[in-house]
């Protein structure tokens, strides 16, 4: 866990990875993501997604669909935030080398695949201040170490270089107010809300909104003519 630490803590993105944060994460947040299962089990939507195990992928997205949804839709939004932000694609990570059990293990699988559909809730795109925002919010939904340590030494790298600080410290009281007020968004199914106006679902759940990046003002110039790769895969292996 040192080794990864370290790089995290020395190296700028993209020089260290996601199996770094993986790895940290493997090793201090079990405590975290057993709790989070026990709240999936105890809410009617969380136990759903426990009982069939279901998680969010690139690879299984209709990301033709969500380009071609209003502007204002969760689905639509979704596909801005991936697109432009260039993250369609599925992160392949190292298997574990420390397992808890199944339930805790699921519920951090979980967690981990729905991250980009706490940004988007929270109007954030992907700049440093906006993740330690963001890891803010998570923070106080769902205590885990590796987002402390997140936003400790995102804000020191900030304030040392300048970059953004002040907005940084402008959002990061809003991100926990609001973690605090909403309801649990690891219990949340988002593959059942594609259509769903962002702002809608926002006063669903409780979120209050630290960015004022989604929903956006216009659809994308791409998005009518967007082909997804995955589709291009699909009929390649056909």
């Amino acid at each position: 866990m040192l080794h990864h630490c370290s790089r995290v803590l020395f190296l700028s993105w993209p020089d260290y990875s996601f199996d770094d944060l993986a790895g940290i994460q493997d090793n201090l947040d079990g405590p975290a993501f057993a709790e989070a299962a026990a709240h999936m089990w105890a809410d009617t939507e969380g136990q759903s997604l426990m009982e069939d195990r279901a998680l969010l992928t690139c690879a299984a997205a209709d990301w033709e669909y969500f380009s071609r949804l209003p502007i204002d839709s969760f689905g639509y939004t979704v596909w801005h935030h991936f697109y432009v932000n260039d993250l369609i694609e599925d992160v392949e990570l190292q298997p574990s080398r420390l397992r808890w059990d199944d339930d805790t293990e699921y519920a951090k699988a979980r967690y981990r695949s729905s991250h980009d559909m706490r940004h988007i809730f929270l109007g954030l795109g992907t700049e440093v201040y906006e993740e330690v925002s963001l890891q803010t919010f998570q923070y106080a939904q769902l205590p885990q170490k590796l987002s402390a340590l997140v936003v400790l030494f995102g804000a020191l790298k900030l304030l040392a270089t300048g970059t953004s600080w002040r907005q940084l410290v402008s959002l990061v009281p809003l991100a926990w107010r609001s973690g605090k007020a909403a309801r649990s968004l690891h219990c949340v199914r988002f593959e059942a809300l594609w259509e769903v106006p962002l702002d809608e679902l926002r006063a669903r759940y409780g979120v209050v909104p630290v960015g004022d990046r989604y929903p956006v003002a216009r659809r994308h110039p791409d998005a009518a003519k967007f082909r997804s790769p995955y589709a291009t895969q699909t009929r390649s292996a056909a």
